[in-house]
């Protein structure tokens, strides 16, 4: 029943104008239904990706600044040689 009630609840808000119209197709069609669960997994699977690419991004950018500061080592090796 929470599910079903989320499903409607989220086409609802997609929808406002036409909340009884959503109301009334969802108690009466299976196909319908069958539509809001694949839309609200739709759009519970782009957030999942949109939160993966942000951690991402910050991961690879977290690593550029490790391979800047290993470059940066590297060339003080190569000019200076071994430090000590």
């Amino acid at each position: 029943m929470a599910l079903t009630n989320s499903l409607l609840l989220i086409v609802k808000n997609k929808f406002p104008e036409h909340a009884q119209r959503i109301e009334a197709l969802f108690s009466a069609e299976d196909d319908f239904r069958a539509l809001c669960l694949d839309y609200v997994l739709c759009l519970e699977y782009l957030q999942k990706f949109k939160n993966e690419s942000q951690e991402k991004k910050l991961c690879v950018k977290e690593y550029k600044d490790v391979r800047a500061a290993l470059e940066n080592e590297l060339s003080q090796f190569i000019l200076n040689g071994l430090a000590g």
